[in-house]
């Protein structure tokens, strides 16, 4: 019988951008999604929706602006 891995925090060490709300004028951490396809979030204020989706290539940056 062998014994089952130790569950961890998901997430601790998840991928996240930061993107700046223009509707708001506000700042928010947006983390990628369990399927790993896209990140997604909302606005600290109004709770509009954001959905960024994750390239094949990807890129280098981490900050975005939602309008």
């Amino acid at each position: 019988m062998t014994a089952k891995p130790p569950r961890r925090n998901t997430l601790q060490g998840r991928p996240w951008l930061m993107i700046w709300f223009r509707c708001c004028h506000a700042y928010a951490r947006v983390y990628r999604n369990r399927t790993g396809d896209a990140y997604v979030g909302r606005c600290p204020r109004c709770l509009g929706q954001v959905r960024i989706p994750v390239g094949e290539r990807g890129t280098t940056r981490r900050m975005f602006e939602a309008h």
